[in-house]
């Protein structure tokens, strides 16, 4: 029976002996040179049978039949491989996917070979009970081949190994892709091969990439050098690469460079949030001396009009919101780490996240599902009241994106040494714009008046403060996970709880305040008078010196940021001159930015404790101060 025949070979001798035997016998013969010459063929050709080559350039045998077993007209076409190859490497056969394998031998042998293939391919395929090789017998490995075979895996190895996506485009058609571009294009290897580049990115790369091709020069092009595109959720660079002295050729490499940008964006994320934690905290000093004195002035007024109910109502609510904006100093410093640090104890986060949830349970919409899944015991070293803080930021950020019910994870365990805590919700979600900026202080999404921005960023210096990590994954209408990252307490030991300071009185002991604010200075003489103290003040470091040396005082109350001569060039200076002396610094700067002081004198130092001071703070620390005198 007459037969439609493709022969592939890029041997013009074998292609010339084929054609002619099988002519004789009254086929239809077409001939290619090249797995892709084959492939053009097809189009408008579709055989009866295939005799191919399996070594060939551009497209070999194996990556063809893969590619001609995909094509739906092609499903009954027998594939035979016709090569002298199976004698010389390796090669699993029954994967091929071929119905028979014929090796390269002596002419006369082979055309009996072909011919008993061409009768084979009559049976039908379930009826074949095996896939013999013909002519094995006359054939013998030459040493030669086999090196060239082995060092042409090596280097598909190499490419295979590469983290760049690698494309050979011949003519405008693929010829060769390896796995990572496989992967980064998302498409099976037989679509990619003999297909157009541009065909397989979206309009806009596309037309990009057409163009670059249409439009050949002798140097490398490139696309999204300056900014990456983004193929599969994936953000890539493609370079089009010429090959020197063959015009027809060029290599497509495309780059994964997710991950770089996502430690750039990091890295600026940080060095940002340092250089806005600078300048708050200058801002801070000024603003927590002007609340000092508003405190201060505000108890004097309790404490001179004891019988005014009147008076003593505004200035109790002068004292809540001279609070409430410490607190907002507060807030601002900890995304920045840049509030002075309490002393850390050993907690049970398992502990601190169930109180939390029975709280939220209680107080969020009951349409809201909260979960929790922890395991027995979480140990780390914190301070109990921010990390609980921190987590109810993102419980109620969380509570807020869901308006209309939803689910509330929360998720703990010990992994690698560290801590990881996550909060998920099923909410509105995040863009990538907001979820970049959603740790920055005063960016919210709310509406004016619904928050005030702080709250991630508090979260974040909390976090940060404790050694910590923290991210966010978010999408449009698909909810936001915050992945926290702490790490776990290496000594277990029962933490104590601090007790609650009271109103302690002096005996007349006399105590140095050194500070450059006179509104401060004013305040302060009243609250030490009404403490039992003897109050004596400087207004710079260079006065407080002179001070000290003519008062002699049982107690010193330094400021920082002075003129003349600062806190620290004065507390050097008292030290030298009495080893002994009494100090504690009182500052609107935090205690990790004070440099300058050497470690002796760090260590000499009472206590560190930041404004603003009202009357129980400042009776607390003098008690303290004077306890051991």
């Amino acid at each position: 029976m007459k037969k439609k025949i493709l022969v592939v070979d890029d041997d013009r001798v074998m292609l010339k002996f084929i054609s002619k035997l099988l002519t004789r016998e009254g086929h239809d013969v077409q001939t290619a040179e090249d797995g892709f010459a084959a492939l053009n063929l097809l189009s408008a050709f579709v055989p009866d049978i295939m005799f191919f080559d399996l070594i060939m350039p551009k497209i070999d045998g194996g990556k063809l039949i893969k590619i001609v077993r995909s094509m739906p007209q092609m499903e009954n076409c027998n594939l035979v491989i016709i090569s002298a190859a199976v004698a010389e490497i390796d090669f699993d056969f029954e994967e091929t996917g071929a119905d028979s394998y014929i090796a390269k031998g002596p002419f006369s042998s082979m055309a009996e070979h072909i011919k008993a293939a061409i009768e084979m391919a009559d049976t039908p395929r379930e009826r074949q009970v095996s896939k013999p090789i013909r002519g094995l017998e006359s054939v013998y490995a030459r040493q030669l081949t086999k090196e060239l075979l082995s060092r042409n895996r090596h280097l598909e190895t190499i490419l295979e190994s590469m983290a760049e996506g690698i494309l050979e485009v011949y003519s405008n058609k693929i010829v060769y892709a390896n796995g990572v571009a496989v992967s980064l294009l998302g498409r099976s290897l037989e679509e990619i091969l003999a297909s157009y580049p541009p065909d397989l990115f979206d309009n806009e790369i596309g037309r990009q990439l057409d163009s670059m091709l249409q439009n050949r020069t002798e140097e490398p092009t490139g696309i999204g050098d300056k900014t990456p595109v983004e193929i599969n959720g994936r953000q890539i660079t493609i370079k089009i690469l010429p090959v020197k002295g063959e015009s027809a050729t060029v290599i497509i490499m495309i780059t994964d460079i997710t991950e770089r940008k996502r430690l750039e964006m990091q890295l600026q994320h940080v060095q940002k949030m340092e250089a806005i934690g600078t300048i708050a905290a200058g801002v801070a000093h000024n603003f927590r001396n002007t609340l000092t004195e508003i405190l201060v002035n505000s108890q004097l007024i309790q404490m001179n009009y004891e019988d005014e109910s009147g008076l003593h109502e505004v200035a109790d609510r002068i004292n809540s919101s001279v609070r409430r904006g410490s607190s907002l100093v507060d807030g601002l410093l900890q995304f920045s780490r840049k509030q002075i640090k309490e002393e850390f104890e050993l907690i049970d986060l398992v502990k601190v996240i169930n109180e939390l949830v029975q709280l939220i349970q209680k107080s969020f919409d009951q349409k809201i599902e909260i979960i929790s899944d922890l395991p027995p015991k979480l140990l780390i070293m914190g301070d109990a009241t921010s990390i609980s803080q921190a987590l109810m930021n993102l419980c109620t950020n969380a509570r807020d994106s869901m308006t209309d019910g939803g689910r509330l994870t929360i998720r703990g365990k010990l992994e690698d040494g560290r801590i990881v805590v996550t909060v998920s919700d099923s909410g509105q979600g995040m863009d990538r714009e907001a979820a970049e900026k959603c740790f920055d202080p005063f960016f919210t999404t709310k509406p004016i008046g619904k928050g005030t921005g702080l709250g991630l960023s508090t979260t974040y210096g909390i976090i940060k403060s404790h050694e910590g990590l923290i991210s966010v994954n978010s999408r449009p209408n698909r909810g936001a996970t915050f992945k926290i990252l702490l790490p776990a307490a290496k000594i277990e030991e029962q933490s104590q709880e601090a007790e609650s300071p009271t109103i302690v009185r002096g005996n007349g002991q006399r105590v140095l305040v050194v500070d450059d604010e006179p509104e401060i200075l004013n305040a302060m003489e009243g609250l030490l008078d009404y403490l039992g103290y003897q109050p004596e003040f400087a207004a710079s470091g260079k006065e407080g010196l002179q001070k000290y040396k003519q008062v002699k005082p049982d107690a010193v109350l330094m400021d920082i940021n002075m003129p003349e001569m600062d806190g620290v060039a004065c507390i050097e200076e008292i030290f030298r001159y009495d080893p002994d002396a009494n100090i504690s610094i009182i500052s609107g700067y935090e205690a990790e930015g004070i440099d300058g002081l050497s470690q002796k004198s760090k260590k000499s130092i009472k206590t560190y404790r930041a404004k603003p001071l009202g009357l129980g703070d400042l009776s607390d620390l003098l008690a303290e101060m004077l306890r051991e005198q």
